[in-house]
Parts: C-alpha cells; sequence; structure tokens
C-alpha cells in the first residue's frame, strides 16, 4: 500500500461550522415555537436546521478514522491499537464534561428551585448508562441531550475495530464486503434508539469512501474513485427513497451530499488552511468535543436564567443569546484547555508513540 498523507486540514474548520450550527440550535430550543422580534428570528432560521450539525460530524468522523485506520494498517497495527486510542480520545474527556455539569447542575439547583438530589442521575442504572455510553440500552435518559450521538460515535468505533480485525486476522476483501454490504443495509433499519449505531453507519461510511476516494485517486486506481463517489451517491439515494416512501427520517442524503463536497475541497485544503480570517474557526473546530459536551449545561443555563428578565418578544433576546454562546465557547476553551488538550497529549504517549 503506497504511502499517502491522509490529513485533510480543513476538516477542522468544518467541525468549527458544525459546533457553532448546534450549539445555536440548542441556544434557541424552548422558543422555536413562539414569536420573537424578527432580527431574533432571521438568527432563529439559520439556527433551527442546526440540528444537521450533527450528521456533519458523522461524516467527518468516518474520513478521520479511516484515515486513522490506514495510518494503523502502516505500522502493523491491531483492532486493539485502535479502540485503546479510541477509548483515551472519546471516554476520559467525556467523564469530566460530565461530572462538571453535574457539579453545574448542584451550584444553579437552589436558583432553580429544584431539589439537590434531582442534579443528579436519577437510579443506578441511569448512572451505569450515561458513565459507559449504553443510555438506548438500559432505556434511561440522556444526562445532557448531546450525549446521545456521543453514544453512536463509540459504537461507530466497535464496529470499525471489528472489521479491523477481521481485516487482520481474515481477509481484507471480506473487511471492506462487510463494511459496505452494513453500509447498504443500515439504510433500511428501524428508528429504534437500541440500533442508532447501526442506523447512522451509512453516514460514517460516506466520510469513510471520501478518504477512499482521494486515497486511490492519490495511487492512479482512477475506476475504485470512481466506485467510490458512486456508492455515496447510491446511499444518498437510497436514503431519500426510504425518506419519501417509507417516512425513514434519516439524513443520509444530506450526509452524502457533504461528503462530496469535502471531496471536491480537497484541492484547496492547503489554500483555505492557509487563510489567516479563517483561523479562528479552526480552532473551534480544534476545541469542538468539549464545546459540544458543555454548550448546553453551560450557555443553556445563561439564556433560560435570562429569559425570566428580558421579554421574549424584545431585541434584546439576541443579545441574550449571543451571551449565552459566548459563555459556552469560553467554558468550553477554558475546559479544552485544562482537560481535553492534555488528556489527547497523555493518550499520544500511551498509544500512538509506543
Amino acid at each position: 500500500m503506497p504511502s499517502w498523507n491522509p490529513q485533510y486540514k480543513t476538516l477542522d474548520h468544518w467541525r468549527g461550522v458544525a459546533a457553532l450550527w448546534v450549539m445555536i440550535f440548542h441556544g434557541f430550543g424552548t422558543v422555536y415555537n413562539k414569536p420573537l422580534h424578527p432580527l431574533v428570528e432571521l438568527v432563529k432560521s439559520v439556527a433551527a436546521p442546526g440540528w444537521l450539525a450533527v450528521h456533519l460530524f458523522f461524516v467527518i468522523s468516518g474520513y478521520c478514522i479511516a484515515a486513522n485506520v490506514y495510518k494503523l494498517i502502516l505500522k502493523q497495527g491491531s483492532s486493539w491499537d485502535f479502540l485503546k486510542n479510541r477509548f483515551w480520545r472519546l471516554m476520559p474527556t467525556y467523564w469530566l464534561a460530565f461530572i462538571v455539569t453535574i457539579i453545574l447542575n448542584l451550584v444553579s439547583s437552589p436558583f432553580n428551585k429544584t431539589n439537590l438530589w434531582e442534579s443528579f442521575p436519577s437510579s443506578l442504572q441511569s448512572w451505569v448508562g450515561n458513565l459507559f455510553l449504553i443510555q438506548p440500552y438500559l432505556d434511561v435518559p440522556f444526562y445532557v441531550v448531546v450525549y446521545w450521538s456521543v453514544v453512536i460515535e463509540l459504537g461507530f468505533y466497535l464496529i470499525i475495530a471489528s472489521l479491523l480485525a477481521i481485516r487482520n486476522k481474515i481477509n481484507q476483501n471480506l473487511a471492506l464486503f462487510i463494511a459496505l454490504s452494513l453500509g447498504l443495509v443500515s439504510v433500511f433499519i428501524s428508528n429504534d434508539p437500541r440500533l442508532g449505531l447501526f442506523r447512522n453507519y451509512g453516514e460514517f461510511l460516506c466520510g469513510s469512501l471520501v478518504f477512499m476516494a482521494l486515497l486511490t485517486n492519490a495511487q492512479g486506481r482512477i475506476d475504485q474513485r470512481n466506485l467510490c463517489l458512486i456508492l455515496i451517491l447510491v446511499l444518498g439515494c437510497l436514503g431519500q427513497y426510504m425518506n419519501v416512501v417509507h417516512n425513514q427520517q434519516n439524513q443520509l442524503l444530506f450526509s452524502s451530499i457533504f461528503a462530496m463536497i469535502i471531496y471536491f475541497l480537497y484541492k484547496l485544503d492547503k489554500y483555505i488552511d492557509s487563510l489567516d480570517f479563517m483561523k479562528w474557526l479552526k480552532f473551534i473546530g480544534i476545541m469542538s468535543y468539549s464545546l459540544y459536551l458543555l454548550h448546553v449545561p453551560f450557555g443553556g443555563r445563561v439564556i433560560n436564567l435570562g429569559s425570566r428578565f428580558v421579554p421574549i418578544e424584545s431585541p434584546m433576546m439576541l443579545i441574550l443569546q449571543m451571551l449565552g454562546w459566548l459563555v459556552a465557547i469560553s467554558i468550553s476553551f477554558i475546559f479544552y484547555q485544562l482537560v481535553e488538550k492534555p488528556l489527547n497529549g497523555w493518550r499520544h504517549q500511551i498509544t500512538v508513540n509506543k
């Protein structure tokens, strides 16, 4: 397998777009069905489809995990090496964000006139579900609404680790066949939350297919590149067919379009990354995991508190929203610097450099 640098620098910019979009979406979470000042309504209309940002993350993750596996294969790494790397990337930061959120809820409970015990997960089952990201399988609520997508991300890692084990122990072609077949089957999976990791797998696969298309293009394997791009389009069309005919409500068409966009923008990767006025967005993308985990507890609390004093039809609602966003980004920046970044450095020391 010829060496090729799979780094796609401007995916950090796209992470920034996704993180900010989902943040402003949740900022308006309690007022989507209420009339606001025309200026605020304009911003709300941009925020309203922000739930789609999660699906941008799925595609980006699919690309990055494919790149991670590619580099691991070059080093003759195992599926266990992959799982260790992903575990240390995802879980310690998640656990500490979970603890920070519980502490915030405890501190703010007197102001919300709630019992202290209501700040904790409601049962042992809920504790276990939220600590180990198995909420759907224990039928317990997510402590923070955004945790649902982290569950799916973790499930995606388990699928990839299984495929990597098949590739290493049995046959690479069999692993590829299963990976593609599962992507096609995922289109037809029901909305059962317990099947979310399989149902959304096709979106991750779109990102992985972008990686494969760029890799095969760099290797001059044009037929394989075209096949990867065709498969992305097929997944999108199948997803839309299931939406129209069977009311499936999946986002495969959206994800496949985004996948094609990042494929064709790859030629501009170095140029876009060099633009100084875009560097702030790149940094938001780099800290996007912290922002994703903390924007609802902190930004949402500021907005909910301010809503008690700011009339809902006032243009000041926009200032309140912006204050909530600023608090969320600021707290997330501090958390990133003190927690996520050091943990990520430690992860590289104990996994990548072994």
